[in-house]
């Protein structure tokens, strides 16, 4: 037997080689492999072999002891659970022989869990499921779950929209009071019933946010942007204003819609419908003839549109090709116009994009996608809500309200920058590009440029997202010191909270505290509903592409590049997927600075048109592969 002394000493032995051990505590990161790796808290990433990545789920907190092999790579032990965040998610169920197993859609998730007999309930091949984690595999590499809910079949009809309801959490019940308060609203506002406003949308919207009108005077055009004012109805705090505020948006599924209010608000007793009286609020502008704006007057109102007009319809009365009987059109066509040449001289402009509809049939199975450009009375619209949202920014001043800021580019790639600002654009490399007043020099010089490079391409893959923020700071993507938006109150609840906070200012009263967990609750709802929606498409657009032959050669932009590979989007329909670099003759270099893939003989850059074949393609998985043809 050992003495105490042996004892203690070999105590402090196994305590002095814990101490010395390389340990720290990190999240588990899937790969598209079986292996994973562990990003510690000091940054490191470290290699999760295959055997110990069945022991975890990506997202996992665990505790981990480093390992360094004889050519210096880090490799992971594990050590100890400390937290699994999954709980419940959605999947497809799987028969492997006598195996049952979901297999869950969740990003970089390469492992099948197993389903036990008594949860299978009469679930068949292929159903998508919605599960929860009944036993985590750290023990010993062995999982479980319970099915909470056989969802349906793929080829079920609408199944795509229930499914990504369930898969994104979107809230499906209104609470039983979500009535809103009676006319009250009537009294004291400005009486502009007898202005002739108009709206502008979608033929099929039926949400109305806003309404235009305009008039020419000496100095330039009087504008006025009328927007749905459902805060006159919705008290902060009651049944509809919080399911409101747990949506954050109306999430637009195609044929499954999602909004934020009870469509009896949202499509009837808020929205600007034509030949009706409604509340709103009104931003009053003079726009000058280069575009400037002065006089930002807001005031709670009283409207009476007098029609709903389609984009096309609008389109052809500004061109003459059509009179819809509202001299207004002219006015706020040329108004739009002026303030867009003053964007484009000192802000930023954003590229325009083609919008993507698709088109569904009876069973609410894809059935074509049209591609929809963009005319001149979208930009006619787009220039009044610019024009509304930054100006009702500036006339808040330092009233707490909720912003959308851009913070420019990454910092991480400022040296990329650089580098390409030295070889192309030389006058500028004095410059400093984390200030506004640099990066709007930076982008005006890359629309001038002769430079054989998509210069503005690259640097817009460099830039930081936009955030929701409690208080003003520079929107980078249009140039602006300050923004925040308000014109979409039905849709967007941070709109809703904007227009409460003109209210305040117009009353003379306090405005409603807002505190930066609200606006990060907002901006991930926000971010969930788009994903959702994105998602969604790419399922329909990804089954619409199944249906053509696989020998089908496409033509495609090349949106994005690294050194894996590049993604493409088709030009007919916007459907976007990867073409990788080991498809490709030849061994292909990754230049980080320009974005692009290159070799002796062949280049592939930003902006480039390529044409492509399917190679691979699981619409539920959202997967697809490409080569060149």
């Amino acid at each position: 037997m050992l003495d105490k002394n042996a004892l203690q000493q070999l105590r402090q032995l196994k305590t002095h080689i814990i101490d010395t051990k390389d340990q720290g505590e990190g999240e588990v990161r899937g790969s598209q492999r079986r292996f994973g790796f562990v990003r510690l808290d000091d940054k490191r990433d470290v290699f999760l072999a295959p055997d110990d990545m069945q022991r975890v789920f990506p997202g996992d907190r665990v505790k981990i002891t480093v390992h360094t092999d004889d050519k210096g790579k880090f490799k992971a032990e594990l050590e100890k659970l400390i937290d699994s965040p999954l709980d419940c998610f959605t999947g497809r169920y799987i028969v492997r022989g006598q195996g049952h197993f979901v297999e869950p859609d969740l990003p970089r998730f390469n492992k099948l869990l197993f389903i036990p007999p008594s949860q299978r309930k009469k679930c068949a091949e292929g159903d998508l499921l919605y599960c929860q984690v009944a036993q985590h595999p750290f023990k010993d590499g062995k999982s479980q779950v319970k099915v909470l809910e056989n969802i349906g079949r793929p080829d079920q009809a609408g199944i795509e929209g229930k499914y990504t309801q369930r898969k994104f959490k979107l809230p499906r019940d209104w609470p039983a009071s979500c009535g809103i308060t009676d006319d009250a609203y009537l009294d004291g506002r400005e009486d502009l019933r007898e202005l002739p406003f108009v709206t502008i949308d979608a033929a099929e919207t039926r949400d109305l946010d806003d309404a235009l009108w305009a008039q020419s005077n000496e100095n330039g055009w009087t504008l006025k942007v009328a927007v749905a004012d459902p805060g006159a109805f919705i008290a902060p705090g009651s049944p509809l204003d919080l399911a409101a505020k747990q949506r954050a948006s109306s999430v637009y599924l195609p044929g499954f819609n999602q909004p934020m209010m009870p469509n009896s608000v949202s499509q009837g007793a808020c929205s600007l419908l034509a030949n009706e009286d409604r509340a709103a609020m009104v931003c009053t502008l003079q726009v000058s003839h280069d575009g400037a704006i002065s006089d930002i007057q807001f005031s709670e109102a009283l409207i009476h549109s007098q029609a709903k007009l389609s984009y096309n319809d609008v389109h052809a009365h500004i061109h003459d090709e059509m009179d819809l009987g509202y001299p207004s059109l002219k006015d706020l066509y040329a108004a739009s116009q002026a303030l867009n040449r003053y964007r484009r001289e000192h802000h930023l402009v954003m590229p325009e994009q083609p919008d993507y509809h698709l088109q569904l049939n009876e069973q609410r199975k894809i059935e074509s996608i049209i591609k929809v450009e963009r005319n001149d009375a979208h930009r006619l619209v787009e220039e009044c809500m610019l024009a509304a949202n930054r100006s009702v920014a500036e006339w808040l001043g330092d009233t707490p309200a909720l912003f959308i800021s851009h913070a420019g580019l990454r910092e991480d790639r400022l040296d990329n920058v650089r580098k390409v600002i030295a070889k192309e654009l030389p006058e500028l490399i004095d410059s400093d590009i984390s200030s506004l007043a640099d990066y709007k020099t930076l982008i005006k010089a890359c629309d001038a440029s002769s430079s054989s490079l998509p210069l503005r391409s690259i640097f817009a893959r460099m830039l930081q997202p936009g955030t929701v923020s409690i208080e003003p700071k520079p929107h980078f993507g249009l140039g602006l010191a300050r923004y925040t938006t308000f014109t979409s109150p039905l849709r967007k609840y941070s709109d809703l909270i904007v227009q409460r906070c003109i209210r305040a200012k117009l009353r003379g009263e306090t405005a409603q505290h807002i505190d930066e967990d609200t606006a990060t609750a907002l901006q991930d709802a926000l971010r969930n509903g788009r994903q959702a929606s994105k998602q969604m498409e790419q399922w329909l657009q990804y089954q619409y592409l199944a249906t053509n032959t696989s020998d089908t050669v496409y033509r495609a932009r090349i949106a994005h590049v690294n050194g894996g590979g590049f993604s493409v989007e088709l030009e007919d329909s916007g459907i976007s997927g990867f073409v990788e670099a080991r498809t490709i003759p030849g061994k292909l270099s990754f230049d980080a600075d320009t974005l692009r893939l290159f070799n002796e003989h062949s280049n592939y850059q930003l902006e480039q048109i390529v044409n492509v074949k399917v190679s691979e393609l699981d619409d539920f998985q959202r997967k697809l592969m490409f080569i060149l043809a």
